[in-house]
């Protein structure tokens, strides 16, 4: 799950990031990353424009991962 936890951290700022970036991010090989962010896409967390090589989360995924930062701030 830490991967997936890496490549939603890493698209949690809502903008479009290419292949490369998640990637790096995730320490994937280019295989596994394609194959977990079709996965993402399929469940709709993320937007995948394959023609560009590029991510973006959804946005009710988008506003999910607001809402859960926000609570976990108001309860430190």
């Amino acid at each position: 799950m830490l991967v997936i936890d890496e490549i939603l951290d890493l698209l949690k700022d809502g903008k479009w990031h290419t292949m490369n970036e998640v990637m790096e991010k995730s320490r994937l090989n280019e295989f596994k990353a394609e194959t977990v962010m079709s996965f993402l896409a399929e469940y709709n967390f993320i937007q995948l424009d394959k023609e560009h090589k590029k991510a973006r989360l959804t946005p009710p995924t988008l506003d999910f991962l607001e809402n859960i930062q926000r609570v976990e701030e108001e309860s430190r």
